[in-house]
């Protein structure tokens, strides 16, 4: 913000602060509660939902200003040419695309084969009676649900992967720069790999994602065909395996909202929304002015940045009820862990269904549920996603 716009009584963010990072869900509500807004060295930070709404229903890209040109240029470069970071004309006309591409594939027809999936991945757990959550089962299942609907080749599932973990991680806007050479180097794998698989397919097209989106942007570059891509193969991937762990951390340390589901597993989707209300792995969504504008009322000039957190829009008690309980019955939960406006995810209908046929099954199946081992927790800024779940389980009777 300019210097004049920033008022006295704003609080200020210090994201280097350990109540930032140690306990962030407080923290983040306490500030919201005395004001909309914060000032921070990364631009105004948004901490109520109708405040976040009228900033991200605006046409404006995502900000890219955490990697410098200087130290990695190809990522530079790369991360401006995703649908995310896209605005005007040329991201609505990307998006219609897209929404063209899943619009030909009914959903539903999906759902057996997501279920059946999850519960080949679940078996060996269930019939040792104890296992890891994250490792063996939210972390490879939704990409052995993506990888056929894209049309990548099952042997090569692993592969890509591990790339896009690595890859997936650029969107941190407080990364070390020196993990950004990882990044690079997943990033430009990933890359290649479907240059040469959208080279193979062209030849021969066939019924999946990655046809449909080569047969709907023909005349397009090459370079934007893979870079959209990569977009839909990291969003369907890192993002719904997190997610998944957050929400069942959740329903662990809420053991009655366990007991409600596991009663009736029809009630997963409402468990799903709360999940991603409550348990968001969105930490951040930040916009970038193009042109000299205005954030919360203050001049703003091209470049600068606003940033809408998640973990404090979602708990806006003037938007949700008892913002700090986990309740799978909450009726309306307009959260914004899927953004909101003119970048609201357009896989969110695919991984919604993911999730709903997961919780189902793991309601259906499981008769008790108990941690057994310490869990393992990323930081912050990535949603402090579970990287270890150790659990023994019975099955249901």
């Amino acid at each position: 913000m300019t210097d004049d716009a920033t008022t006295d009584d704003m609080p200020v963010l210090r994201w280097e602060d350990e109540q930032t990072s140690e306990n962030p869900i407080a923290f983040l509500t306490d500030l919201a509660s005395k004001c909309p807004y914060a000032s921070s060295d990364k631009g105004l930070a948004v901490l109520r939902r109708e405040e976040a709404r009228d900033i991200l229903r605006r046409d404006l890209p995502i900000a890219v200003y955490h990697i410098p040109e200087e130290v990695s240029p190809y990522l530079s470069e790369r991360t401006k040419e995703p649908l995310l970071t896209r605005h005007g004309p040329e991201h609505l006309a990307l998006r219609k695309i897209l929404t063209r591409v899943f619009r030909g594939h009914v959903l539903e027809t999906l759902r057996p084969r997501i279920r059946e999936r999850f519960e080949e991945l679940l078996d060996p757990i269930m019939e040792r009676g104890e296992g890891d959550l994250v490792k063996e089962l939210f972390h490879p299942f939704p990409a052995h649900v993506l990888a056929p609907i894209l049309g990548l080749p099952m042997k090569d599932i692993d592969m890509v992967s591990a790339w896009v973990d690595s890859s997936a991680r650029w969107t941190d806007i407080f990364l070390p720069r020196e993990k950004l050479s990882e990044i690079e180097a997943a990033w430009r794998s990933l890359e290649a790999y479907l240059l040469g698989l959208l080279r193979e397919r062209r030849e021969d097209l066939k019924d999946d994602i990655f046809s449909e989106l080569i047969r709907a942007m023909e005349g397009h570059r090459e370079l934007e065909v893979v870079g959209i891509a990569m977009e839909l193969t990291r969003a369907g991937m890192d993002t719904t395996r997190r997610q998944l762990a957050n929400t069942m951390m959740a329903l662990l340390e809420n053991p009655s909202e366990w007991a409600k589901l596991s009663a009736d597993p029809a009630l997963a989707p409402g468990a799903v929304e709360e999940g991603l209300r409550y348990a968001s792995i969105t930490h951040h969504m930040s916009r970038q002015a193009v042109a000299p504008t205005e954030f919360a009322g203050m001049p703003a000039e091209a470049g600068e940045v606003a940033t809408v957190l998640a973990m404090a829009v979602n708990r806006d008690p003037r938007a949700f009820e008892n913002p700090d309980s986990f309740d799978i019955h909450r009726g309306r939960n307009a959260h914004m862990t899927f953004g909101f406006g003119s970048h609201a995810c357009i896989g969110a209908p695919l991984a919604r269904m993911e999730m709903i046929e997961a919780f189902t099954v793991l309601a259906e199946r499981i008769g008790t549920i108990e941690v057994t081992g310490p869990i393992e927790r990323a930081k912050v800024t990535i949603g402090m996603v579970p990287t270890t779940l150790p659990v023994r389980v019975t099955p249901r009777a």
